[in-house]
């Protein structure tokens, strides 16, 4: 990709910013009531705590305790699911109750989300420590190989952990977020690859996006799941007790401090030393992109097979948040992968 096409994309990732900035001080401008309102308290709704979705415990792993939700017969396979951004263990809640009648699942908070430890220094999120996360979560909770789980952010780890732990991983799913080699691949030659991924820019400041998201009782959160552009296809799959739950979560202390570190440390020269290498996956792979995702290229679903030894990819009519969106054809996908 040449100068004039980088200038042209750092412009775009400015013009949005600027104009997400200019959209919120004009509705505070036209509602000024809303910016001295009392912050309004978010209380536990009853669906996390609902027991049909397993036990909640914390493992130490890396130091920090992970906050996990545990299901499934103790003697079964382990499947270890790993969310993205905005989202945190609930957003595996279709799946929890659709495979732990077969499965051990765990679905887990990464460090600095939902119930698990939020360290407080950016340094703690570079991929390296959250990838050493996972293998020493997996570790403790399998005794032999589990199925691997991802979605989005918990896709950038898992994709290291299969290429770093091939030995502990008996298949590898991943939803909305293509073998890095690919995005990059992609990204060199085709501007609207990198153009979707503008929100990064501004997830680069300090405080600002925080009191985006939270503005006007976290409007940010619920468009970003709702909004015809971005939200969910199936409105039904994000009804007002998951908005709710997701509203709650990230209305704690520090809950939207801790997740924007991951996209700060993205700077870090530490993460080169964590590319994937240079030979293929070898462990059986089902990748599923979503046809509506508005941050992700459809083009990104094709060559992943140049990284990825025995994969499959399905496209699936659904938005980037495809295991809730899509729930029903994500769990045929996915058990049809693991019977086969």
């Amino acid at each position: 990709m040449g100068r004039a096409q980088y200038v042209l994309l750092i412009l775009y990732a400015l013009y949005r910013v600027l104009g997400m900035f200019l959209f919120y001080f004009i509705h505070f401008l036209t509602h000024p009531q809303k910016i001295f309102a009392k912050r309004k308290v978010h209380h536990c709704p009853p669906a996390l705590r609902d027991e049909s979705y397993g036990m909640h415990q914390f493992i130490t792993v890396n130091g920090i305790k992970l906050h996990c939700v545990i299901s499934g017969p103790e003697d079964a396979p382990v499947m270890l699911m790993l969310h993205g951004f905005p989202e945190f263990w609930y957003s595996w809640r279709y799946q929890i109750r659709e495979f732990n009648k077969d499965y051990r699942v765990v679905a887990v908070d990464l460090r600095g989300y939902g119930e698990s430890d939020k360290p407080l220094d950016s340094k703690a999120y570079t991929i390296p420590q959250l990838v050493s996360d996972i293998i020493e979560l997996i570790s403790s909770v399998c005794k032999d190989k589990c199925v691997l789980v991802a979605h989005d952010w918990g896709g950038i780890i898992a994709w290291r952990v299969v290429y770093q732990r091939p030995d502990l991983i008996a298949k590898y799913i991943v939803l909305c977020c293509p073998h890095p080699k690919r995005y990059l691949e992609l990204a060199q030659v085709d501007l609207n690859t990198l153009m979707r991924q503008w929100y990064v820019l501004l997830f680069q400041f300090s405080y600002i996006p925080e009191m985006i998201i939270r503005a006007d009782d976290y409007l940010f959160l619920k468009d970003l799941f709702t909004d015809s552009k971005t939200g969910v296809v199936n409105t039904n799959r994000m009804d007002d007790d998951a908005i709710s739950a997701f509203i709650y979560t990230f209305s704690q202390e520090n809950a939207l401090k801790c997740p924007l570190y991951y996209y700060k440390t993205m700077r870090d020269p530490n993460k080169q030393r964590d590319q994937p290498r240079d030979q293929k996956v070898q462990i059986p792979t089902l990748l599923m992109m979503g046809v509506h995702d508005s941050f992700l290229t459809q083009a990104l679903g094709e060559g992943n097979e140049k990284f990825v030894e025995n994969i499959r990819v399905k496209n699936i009519d659904g938005s980037h948040w495809l295991q809730q969106d899509c729930a029903d054809e994500v769990n045929r996908e996915m058990r049809g992968f693991l019977e086969n």
